[in-house]
């Protein structure tokens, strides 16, 4: 298993982050999963802001 060297500063805030009975795997596995779909729901969210939409006839598909 690849090791990733991390400060004492980041590890004693993972410390913080993490859950009974976590990793520090399961813990920065958590914080990707939020970071993706947060990066997700900010492009969708652009995307709804900032283009243009043909609406779709349901009727004709």
């Amino acid at each position: 298993m690849p090791t990733i060297t991390v400060n004492n500063e980041t590890k004693q805030e993972l410390k913080k982050i993490g859950r009974k009975g976590e990793s520090y795997s399961d813990i920065v596995d958590r914080l990707l999963h939020y970071y993706c779909t947060k990066r997700l729901d900010t492009e969708l969210n652009d995307i709804l802001e900032n283009e243009e939409f043909t609406p779709l006839d349901l009727e004709d598909i």
